[in-house]
């Protein structure tokens, strides 16, 4: 059985770390991020992200800390401006987000808030497996945990994603594909998915 519990805000480092080597292929960071400073880029855009999400709890990771997925419980927004302004300051201070980069991440935040849904939900952000721990069960487990929990709370729960290879295995949780957004300047799509809880 895999073990999972919360982390823990001191962990905020290791889990960004985390959260940059396994999405080193993503299609939606590699669209905003340069490929010479990405991982350090990417553990600077997880890192905001991972500040607002902690003192929530929703933040879950297996016991070897190869896994987590970033939870968003209903009582709780995304990611609000003020520290997105931060992360687009911190970017650009650092040098590693150029203008037309820049103006690509702004789409992203910007589509990521058009999108969100205004029922109160328990929202996916984000999950992510290191590469040696794949095939374990491993992201199955993170969401099975927290969609359990929304089923007991009769909450629904969505989610979205670019990999359009993914969209069936949400749909084994009971996700469905409600829609899809186009990123602004020729970008990737997102797959909007949503999921009614199922009573016992």
């Amino acid at each position: 059985m895999t073990s999972l519990r919360a982390a823990r805000p001191d962990e905020a480092r290791e889990l960004a770390e985390l959260l940059a080597r396994a999405f080193a292929d993503d299609i939606v960071l590699d669209w905003f991020l340069r490929p010479r400073s990405r991982r350090r880029a990417a553990e600077q855009f997880f890192a905001p992200i991972l500040a607002d999400a902690l003192p929530h709890g929703g933040v879950r990771v297996d016991a070897n800390f190869s896994a987590c997925a970033i939870w968003l419980p209903p009582h709780a927004q995304p990611a609000q401006g003020g520290v997105w302004a931060g992360l687009m300051n911190a970017l650009w201070m650092l040098r590693i987000a150029s203008p037309l980069r820049f103006s690509r991440l702004e789409a992203v935040i910007r589509t990521s808030v058009e999108i969100h849904p205004k029922e109160r939900c328990y929202y996916l952000s984000f999950i992510a497996t290191l590469p040696h721990a794949r095939g374990q069960g491993l992201a199955s487990a993170l969401i099975a945990e927290t969609l359990s929990q929304a089923d007991a709370e009769a909450m629904p729960a969505f989610l979205e994603t670019a990999d359009a290879a993914k969209v069936g295995f949400y749909q084994r949780f009971g996700f469905e594909l409600t829609g899809q957004a186009r990123l602004p300047m020729g970008g990737p799509t997102l797959n909007l998915m949503w999921r009614e809880p199922r009573p016992d």
